[in-house]
């Protein structure tokens, strides 16, 4: 092994003793040992004394002592060429490739180390064992300029997505804002006509009112008394029982439907006694009553939205139809309250006959039908409870006990005024005709003022969420605002995840398709010091409680790319998810396009170089490049 000193000069190579010259150059160079960085050949130099001084400034030794294959200096700074100083670093010139610094420790190893030098000068020392590395860095730095390259036209499709979505959002923003201002005009509008129905009925209220004040005590005007005093009680009465009568129908289609799906579904061969016997009670039911069956089937195919509109439409009928009289109020009142008890009695029958097969199936049986009835009536129970507390405290706020005292003491009044004799039945008559006609135009009036407030509470949700999507933070250039809403999923096999943006992620089991929620959109992450919003990174919180956990949630972070995709997720922590997305949302964009870039400069550049002093470091890549190179 030659342990002179490898002095480089130009792209030529001298070895020699401490101080050694080129001769033959013709003109002066730089000369430095194997090993040192470029950057650093003026502390490879000698000084006055012809000593090297320990680039950390520690120690002084003569200059015949670098590379001489002993580590003298604390700092490994006085062997760059060779692997003597274990904390040295030695510095690969790689040419077409990056410049890279090798740990001092895997020099003449007898490993070729292309993953740092590319260009094989790490094993020179060949009489004493070095391999024999031929130079790679034409094909390495051709890979790796290839990958760049891609890399580069992925983020510049990205930005060219970017920049289109910007040009969209700005013209979605003008579009909505405009939509804004018409229905923010509409419901303007829409006030000014309530309050004048709203006029009509209470003039009309107030002549009923003065009308019936001002009748005598006979028997008309004590039904007119009975229809002042007690209808709108019974009205009340009415919708309460009706508020009941919506949700105990759609317990009754559920219930009915779980039983239905086991009858279709299960595995006859398990020949399970708890299933049998279900089934044959639920048969003798369904014998008994077959539209029950045909009617939940209906309500299966029908949205939430038509679900909704049809209950509205019912109830704007049955307003029609039954409120103009405590009469006809009352009729309608008794079939609501025959038709709660029998839904009680249903209700409980196929509850029952679910809760016993839940708890009597055999399990070692694995039937996905029965299972997911079993799943589906916990699902059940949740909403059921929930629902009876709803209806609970409407019925509480309404004091529900003393209108149902109401009603009683009205259909007394009722009867006994229908038994008594008439005085006049042609003036009974007339006066009957002129109540009729007067009644009808409340209720008209009634009717559109209801209608009208429906409407205008309807317009009124609609402009206040436009108006809240338009103020909140939807990144830059509203880069967020086309895609509000939209949910992107993915299917790792077990489960699929669903993340809408700016709204909500939710897991769904692939088996059993239970859903959890993984939280609702809280916000954008943070970056730097001064806590800006890194738009990359969305975070979704308050999910579904975990069994003895906390509630679920799940952290969104976007990557470069022209399309929106879920790539991975992953839960790290217990019930805390990590999704990785693609997105042009994390693709920079140019100052030119007058957007801002998502991401800001310093999560786009690494550090590209290492500092000219710190010639001790381990790193095992150093990203400047040299203009001889």
């Amino acid at each position: 092994m030659t342990l002179g000193l490898v002095l480089y000069f130009g792209n030529n190579v001298a070895v020699s003793g401490a101080g050694t010259e080129d001769s033959s150059s013709n003109q002066q160079k730089q000369l430095y040992p194997r090993g040192v960085d470029p950057a650093l050949a003026k502390q490879y130099q000698p000084n006055n004394a012809n000593n090297f001084v320990c680039l950390d400034g520690s120690l002084e030794i003569p200059f015949a002592r670098v590379n001489d294959d002993y580590c003298d200096c604390p700092d490994g700074s006085d062997e760059p060429g060779t692997s003597a100083c274990n904390n040295g670093s030695f510095y690969c010139v790689n040419k077409g490739h990056v410049p890279a610094r090798l740990s001092s420790k895997r020099v003449n190893d007898g490993v070729c180390d292309y993953d740092v030098c590319c260009d094989g000068t790490d094993e020179w020392d060949h009489d004493n064992g070095a391999a024999r590395c031929p130079d790679k860095c034409a094909e390495i730095g051709a890979e790796r300029r290839a990958l760049e390259e891609a890399e580069q036209r992925v983020r510049a499709l990205g930005s060219q997505k970017r920049a289109q979505i910007a040009f969209e959002a700005k013209e979605l923003r003008r579009e909505k804002e405009v939509e804004l201002a018409h229905k923010a005009s509409e419901l303007d509008e829409l006030t000014a006509r309530l309050a004048k129905a709203e006029e009509l009925k209470n003039e009309l209220e107030e002549k009923q009112r003065l009308t019936r004040e001002a009748s005598d005590k006979s028997r008309d005007a004590r039904k007119q008394t009975l229809e002042d005093d007690y209808l709108v009680d019974i009205v009340t009465y009415r919708k309460a029982l009706s508020h009941e009568l919506h949700r105990k129908r759609l317990h009754r289609d559920t219930l009915i439907l779980m039983l239905r799906s086991v009858r279709e579904k299960h595995n006859a061969e398990y020949n399970d006694g708890a299933v049998k016997e279900a089934l044959a009670k639920y048969a003798e039911f369904i014998d008994a009553y077959p539209y029950m069956e045909q009617a939940a089937l209906e309500y299966a195919d029908e949205d939430e939205k038509s679900r909704t509109e049809r209950q509205l439409q019912m109830d704007r009928d049955n307003e029609a139809q039954d409120d103009i009289s405590v009469a006809a109020c009352c009729e309608a009142v008794g079939i609501y309250e025959n038709e709660l008890e029998t839904l009680g009695d249903d209700i409980t029958l196929l509850y029952e006959l679910l809760d016993k097969l839940r708890a009597n199936y055999d399990r070692n049986y694995h039937d996905l039908a029965v299972k997911a009835a079993d799943v589906g009536l916990g699902e059940f129970e949740l909403t059921r409870d929930r629902d009876q507390a709803a209806v609970d405290a409407h019925n509480s706020a309404a004091n529900i006990d003393t209108l149902r005292e109401r009603v009683a003491e009205a259909k007394q009044i009722h009867e006994d005024l229908a038994n008594a004799a008439d005085d006049s039945p042609d003036e009974k008559n007339e006066e009957k005709e002129n109540d009729a006609t007067f009644e009808q135009k409340l209720a008209s009036a009634r009717t559109d003022f209801w209608d009208l407030q429906s409407t205008k509470n309807t317009l009124s949700g609609a402009v206040s969420n436009m108006r809240e999507l338009l103020e909140k933070d939807l990144g830059p250039s509203d880069i967020y605002l086309p895609y509000s809403g939209k949910c992107f999923s993915l299917d790792t096999g077990e489960y699929t995840y669903e993340l809408c943006l700016l709204d909500r992620a939710s897991q769904v089991g692939n088996k059993d398709s239970a859903r959890q929620g993984l939280g609702s959109f809280s916000g954008f992450g943070s970056s730097g010091s001064d806590g800006s919003a890194d738009y990359t990174v969305m975070k979704f919180t308050g999910g579904t409680k975990c069994w003895n956990g906390p509630e679920r949630s799940i952290t969104a972070t976007f990557e470069c790319a022209e399309d929106i995709k879920v790539v991975s997720v992953s839960e790290p922590e217990k019930c805390e998810y990590l999704a990785k997305m693609t997105g042009p949302f994390a693709c920079p964009v140019d100052d030119k396009d007058g957007a801002d870039s998502i991401q800001s400069e310093s999560d786009n550049t690494s550090n590209d170089s290492t500092s000219a002093s710190d010639s001790n470091s381990n790193a095992e890549v150093v990203e400047h490049k040299h203009d001889e190179l």
